[in-house]
């Protein structure tokens, strides 16, 4: 079967049923978290279930590492992938396309500017930058 994100009756039963399980869930967690204990083990008839500290700890333990994950795992791992400014990859590829001579008067070609000249263009003073068109 092709892979595709097109709706399709499995994946339509897979998604209802994954929706009413996890509001289910949430309501349980609900009712465990906000109802008193001796409501649960009188009326309900649950003796054994986790401590209400659980009911706090696990979503700050969620958020916490979705922070670290996002805020530096996440960068850290862009970073590293990222090659260095001199690195061959940086400068340029198969499809780069080479700067050509134009006639005088005419529309420049769409060509790739060079690493070497962005940075000048960028971060050097106005007396250092030279005029590359």
């Amino acid at each position: 079967m092709e892979h595709t994100p097109a709706p399709y009756a499995p994946r339509a039963v897979y998604g209802y049923a994954m929706y009413i399980g996890s509001n289910l869930f949430f309501i349980l967690y609900l009712i465990w978290s906000i109802v008193p204990d001796y409501i649960l083990k009188d009326y309900l008839g649950l003796s054994y279930y986790p401590s209400k500290y659980w009911a706090i700890a696990i979503p700050v333990w969620a958020l916490t590492a979705l922070a670290t994950f996002a805020f530096i795992i996440y960068p850290a791992m862009n970073l590293l992938m990222t090659p260095d400014i001199d690195d061959i990859r940086t400068i340029t590829d198969n499809y780069a396309q080479s700067r050509k001579e134009t006639t005088p008067g005419g529309v420049p070609p769409v060509f790739d500017i060079p690493i070497t000249e962005v940075c000048r263009q960028l971060y050097l003073s106005e007396d250092i930058k030279v005029n590359y068109s």
